[in-house]
């Protein structure tokens, strides 16, 4: 049983080398948001209404059993009368309600407004049982689309779990339509090397 112990333990790093980031950002999504590996994705509806689903996204990484990094991702398309409604006190608000059970502590709330899109964020502490826990929840409103963000940092210090819950929430940004172009090319690219590959 040892070798095997070793074989399995061996086999451990080379599994974590194999993941590569992951971007999602569906073509209805002016917003894009990268994770270190691909994330988990399942569809939800409100109250079982078919006609209210969504795409729920979300990721977790625990770090030597005392460190958890959770994220939840909900992009849904929308209109330029939401883009118009939501104002900053609005949209700050919104955000107050979505965390309203997660969050004890509100620490600070932001907002900004580009060209594009808006954007709110909501800094607070959170419990998850009696482990305390950094909540960060954000909300992006573009002409198109609304993209929610919800952070949770749990347990205690870890310099690898702050790093990667912070890289994640730094890569959220509006998507370019230089980036949207190479986008295109880059799976057009793949398309073509696939069909080569049938043929």
């Amino acid at each position: 049983m040892k070798w095997l112990s070793l074989i399995i333990f061996l086999a451990l790093p080379s599994l974590a080398m194999a993941a590569e980031p992951v971007t999602y950002s569906p073509d209805y999504c002016e917003f894009a948001i990268t994770f270190p590996e691909k994330p988990y994705t399942a569809p939800r509806c409100e109250d079982g209404k078919e006609d209210r689903c969504y795409e729920l996204v979300s990721y977790t990484q625990v770090f030597q059993l005392s460190s958890t990094v959770n994220f939840r991702i909900i992009c849904n398309p929308s209109g330029e009368d939401l883009f118009e409604q939501y104002s900053g006190k609005v949209m700050e608000s919104t955000l107050k309600s979505m965390t309203e059970r997660s969050v004890v502590k509100t620490f600070d709330t932001s907002f900004r407004e580009e060209e594009n899109y808006k954007q709110a964020g909501l800094v607070g502490e959170g419990k998850v049982g009696v482990t305390p826990t950094i909540y960060i929840a954000q909300l992006w409103i573009g002409h198109n689309s609304i993209l929610s963000v919800e952070a949770e940092l749990i347990g205690e210090a870890d310099e690898v779990a702050d790093s990667l819950f912070s890289s994640v929430l730094k890569s959220v940004h509006f998507v370019t339509e230089e980036e949207k172009k190479a986008k295109e090319e880059a799976e057009g690219n793949k398309s073509e090397e696939s069909d080569d590959k049938e043929e």
